[in-house]
């Protein structure tokens, strides 16, 4: 019998069901990591139930997760087997021994980052895939500076950036990572969340749950901003972010995700999407990519300089993953959902 299980999609919105898997073994440059838990995304409900992407089906989805390195490949010099470690995957990367949604996953890949002693590891796997591509948008692509690591505030910066949703992961690390570096920052939070967002950095706080032409009145209010990040990047939250833009003469509109439909906005407003983590990989960002893996993830956890979001541990391992993707397929707010592979 197979030491491994997988949850598999078998096709476009079909429920995943759990099957016995092989035992992977390891490339040259690969390691095959014993997982132990998954951190979920909200793209993977995305792929699973709206084909947000092409993919070959039946297919073990799941980007990031944490585990103990099993086995490595006969060319790897850098880990050793029995390392705790945290994994990103990245976009694009075809074959199921890399998914995330199994018991043992085979990594060729950077995004590896070795979980600090004593740190519960679904810390970082629960902020892993999102700070990486907040460091790859605003330092990778928007040549931002990074923050400094001595737990020192970075001298101010004469730029001030709107992150609307602020009490998502990728706002709430973005307020934090732009506020350390000394960029001023303004973003967004209902009040449900507000205080896990006032810890975060921003100099304001606007309620987002207000009508929308009162937001829009307040966010204006705060202008110019010489960048600008939906964090949401929902037709209702566009339409809020796209007016602000267009009210200070238009730009590019940073999102999270493409439009999946046609949408109109206002004159001389465009929306601008990729991986924000694929600019980590690109040879100018090669230094980059190592701060981030082997410096500022590790360090800051280790010396608490970044507030995670509450981690929700869903119960049920590889069974229960329908369960998380419904979840996030509805909507889910200040919380991050992780589950254990092996329970």
């Amino acid at each position: 019998m197979s030491r491994n299980l997988a949850a598999i999609l078998p096709s476009l919105g079909s429920p995943l069901s759990v099957h016995p898997v092989e035992l992977y073994t390891p490339g040259p440059y690969e390691l095959l990591i014993k997982n132990t838990t998954i951190a979920f995304n909200a793209i993977e409900y995305k792929i699973a139930k709206l084909g947000a992407i092409p993919i070959d089906y039946p297919i073990i989805l799941g980007s990031t997760f944490a585990g103990t390195i099993e086995d490595i490949g006969s060319q790897v010099t850098d880990y050793q087997v029995g390392a705790r470690v945290v994994v990103s995957k990245r976009f694009g990367v075809k074959g199921n021994q890399y998914g995330a949604y199994q018991q043992y996953v085979v990594v060729a890949d950077k995004m590896i980052s070795r979980v600090p002693d004593g740190v519960d590891e679904s810390v970082p796997a629960s902020l892993m895939m999102n700070l990486t591509c907040v460091v790859g948008l605003f330092t990778g692509r928007l040549r931002l500076d990074r923050p400094r690591l001595d737990g020192l505030k970075s001298a101010g910066k004469n730029k001030k950036v709107l992150v609307y949703g602020g009490s998502s992961s990728f706002g709430g690390l973005s307020v934090q990572y732009l506020s350390q570096a000394g960029y001023t920052v303004v973003t967004t939070s209902s009040p449900r969340n507000r205080n896990f967002v006032d810890k975060l950095g921003a100099i304001v706080v606007i309620d987002h749950t207000i009508k929308p032409e009162a937001l829009v009145d307040q966010l204006v209010a705060e202008s110019p901003y010489d960048i600008m990040v939906d964090t949401i990047s929902l037709p209702n939250t566009i339409a809020v972010t796209a007016r602000v833009l267009a009210a200070q003469g238009g730009g590019k509109l940073y999102a999270m995700q493409p439009a999946f439909e046609p949408e109109s906005l206002p004159e001389g407003v465009t929306r601008v999407f990729e991986p924000w983590s694929e600019s980590l990989y690109e040879e100018k960002n090669h230094d980059l990519q190592e701060w981030v893996m082997q410096m500022y993830l590790p360090q800051c956890i280790a010396q608490g300089a970044i507030i995670p979001l509450p981690i929700d541990k869903v119960a049920g391992g590889l069974k229960g993953i329908n369960e998380v993707l419904d979840r996030l397929q509805k909507g889910v707010s200040g919380v991050r959902l992780v589950a254990d592979p092996r329970e």
